[in-house]
Formats: C-alpha cells, sequence, structure tokens
C-alpha cells in the first residue's frame, strides 16, 4: 500500500469527522438489572444475545445504546421493554450501580429494578435480540464474589455483565448485613 500525499488540514478534518461521528466518540450504553422477587429467593434475570446481532451468544442485562435526547434510565427502561416485554418507569429503578466504562472508552449506566414474581408470566421475550432467559438466584453470585467469570449452565457471563453482577452483589450484601459492610 502506498502512501497517500495529505496535509495535516486534511489529516485533522478527516481525524475530526470520525473521532466526533456517533458511536465512536465514546459510546454511551445504559443496562437494566431486573430482579425478581421470589417467596424463596431473589432471581437475576440474565439474556444470551440472540445469533446475528453484535456479541451474539453472550449472556447479558437487558440494555443497548443510549439514543440522542434520551437520559440513560429512559434508555434502559426502554431497553427493557424492548428485550423482555417489562414496562418500568425510569423513576421506578431503585438506583444505579457504578457506571462502567472500557479502556477504549464507552461507558455503561446500570440501573437496578426489582420485579414480582407475577412479572415473569408476562413476559414477550424478543426473539430477534434474545435467545435465552436465564433467571439465576443471586445467592448464586453471593457465593461467589471475587471471582472474573460466572459459568451458568452452558454460559459464561464476563466482562461488564460479569462486573456489573459483582456491583450488584456489594449493594446487596450492604442493603441486607449494613453492619458486616461497614467493616470490609
Amino acid at each position: 500500500m502506498s502512501a497517500i500525499p495529505i496535509t495535516q488540514a486534511q489529516m485533522e478534518a478527516a481525524l475530526r469527522a470520525v473521532l466526533t461521528s456517533p458511536g465512536l466518540a465514546h459510546p454511551r450504553y445504559a443496562v437494566a438489572v431486573p430482579v425478581v422477587m421470589e417467596p424463596d429467593g431473589a432471581e437475576l434475570l440474565i439474556e444470551v444475545r440472540a445469533a446475528g446481532i453484535s456479541q451474539a451468544g453472550d449472556p447479558c442485562f437487558p440494555g443497548g445504546s443510549i439514543e440522542p435526547g434520551e437520559a440513560p434510565a429512559e434508555a434502559a427502561a426502554r431497553e427493557l421493554e424492548e428485550e423482555l416485554g417489562i414496562h418500568v418507569e425510569p423513576e421506578q429503578f431503585l438506583g444505579q450501580l457504578p457506571t462502567v466504562q472500557t479502556p477504549l472508552g464507552s461507558r455503561t449506566n446500570i440501573y437496578v429494578c426489582l420485579l414480582p414474581p407475577e412479572t415473569c408470566a408476562a413476559l414477550r421475550v424478543n426473539s430477534a435480540e434474545v435467545s435465552e432467559l436465564m433467571r439465576v438466584p443471586v445467592r448464586f453470585f453471593l457465593n461467589r464474589p471475587e471471582v472474573a467469570s460466572y459459568h451458568v449452565g452452558g454460559n459464561t457471563i464476563w466482562g461488564m455483565t460479569a462486573g456489573a453482577i459483582r456491583y450488584f452483589c456489594d449493594a446487596w450484601n450492604r442493603a441486607c448485613c449494613p453492619s458486616a459492610a461497614d467493616s470490609l
């Protein structure tokens, strides 16, 4: 490949266009951590991404890109409804876990919501985005607080989703046992 002569001004203009284009300049995402409060213990709803979309086969929480003009909590609520058919108003989120930032600069806002068991009876899983829905007891994760990934059935939960689960477990422990969490 031969070098094409380019001026500094042309390079500045070309790089500016690339670095400020939507999706490249620090992409922002939002996810919802749906927690189902069953009588015998809380469960996390974790979806496995459908074939034909980015990161197909990866377990994750419902979520996606924040659209222009949309607040992160609005995006998380929209994605939860689009992917699982669960309607939650942004103000129904209990709060936000720490934002996850990748080395490449993308940021993910993570919101938690508690759902009654009857919500799962009315799920409308979007098969274009979700190939499988897992219901994993919170205690499964609480028993493995320091792992980098979680093996559930034939799936490996890793990366941002595993990090979100660790943040959630920390919040859960602080909520359930505040005096023990304070001594950490």
